[in-house]
C-alpha cells in the first residue's frame, strides 16, 4: 500500500481544525497550507483576495452538479473554486502536506493518496473557543457565528463535492477535539500517516 503523502483536515468552525493542522505539519516535518490558498488562487485566477473571501465559501447553485474542468467556469464561485483545485494540485506536486479545508479530500481523490480527517467539537467547546483571545467574537454573536459558519462549510462543500460534510463516511478518521485536545488529534494524525510507510 501506498504511503499517505497529504492530510487534508475538514472542520467545524472554532473546533481547532486549522492549529491542529499545523501543529500535525510540524510533526511529520511538511508544509501546512490553509489561508495561504486563497491568495495563490488570487493570484492565479485574476479575482481579488476581496471577491475570493467574499465568495470563496458561498453557495454554487444547487441545481448545479460538481464543476466540469473541462469547460471555462463562468461563475465567480466556479471561477474560485477551479483556481483553488489548481493551486491544491500544484502544492501536493511540490510534495507531502497537510492541507486544510478547500475540498481537498474530493479535489485530490484518486490523484495521492491521502488521509481525509474531520475535526468537530461539542457546541460547548466551540463557544469556548469562539469567545477566547484568538477568535475574540462577542457572547451574544458566538450562536449564530459558528451557526453560519458551519452552513456555509457545509453547502460550499456540498455543491462542490457531491458528498456530505462532516459524514463519518466521507473521511477516514473523525476526531473530537474538545474531548481529545489538539495535541492528541495532532499526535492521532501524525501516528496515522507514520504507520502507513
Amino acid at each position: 500500500m501506498a504511503k499517505i503523502k497529504v492530510v487534508t483536515i475538514g472542520r467545524l468552525y472554532c473546533s481547532g481544525g486549522s492549529d491542529i493542522g499545523k501543529m500535525v505539519a510540524e510533526k511529520l516535518g511538511v508544509p501546512c497550507y490553509d489561508r495561504e490558498i486563497i491568495e495563490m488562487a488570487a493570484e492565479k485566477s485574476g479575482i481579488s483576495m476581496a471577491d475570493i473571501k467574499k465568495y470563496e465559501e458561498s453557495v454554487l447553485n444547487p441545481l448545479k452538479k460538481s464543476i466540469n474542468f473541462f469547460s471555462p467556469p463562468d461563475d465567480i464561485t466556479e471561477r474560485i473554486f477551479a483556481a483553488e483545485t489548481s493551486v491544491v494540485y500544484e502544492l501536493v506536486e511540490k510534495g507531502p502536506c497537510v492541507i486544510v479545508g478547500r475540498c481537498a479530500d474530493f479535489i485530490l481523490k484518486n490523484k495521492v493518496k491521502t488521509l481525509n480527517v474531520f475535526i468537530y467539537s461539542s457546541l460547548d467547546k466551540r463557544r469556548q473557543t469562539a469567545t477566547s483571545e484568538k477568535h475574540n467574537i462577542p457572547v451574544d454573536e458566538v450562536e449564530s457565528r459558528l451557526k453560519k459558519y458551519d452552513k456555509k462549510r457545509g453547502d460550499y462543500y456540498n455543491a462542490n463535492t457531491n458528498k456530505k460534510w462532516g459524514a463519518k463516511a466521507s473521511y477516514d478518521l473523525c476526531l473530537d477535539s474538545g474531548t481529545l485536545g489538539y495535541e492528541m488529534c495532532a499526535e492521532l494524525i501524525a501516528h496515522a500517516v507514520e504507520v502507513s510507510k
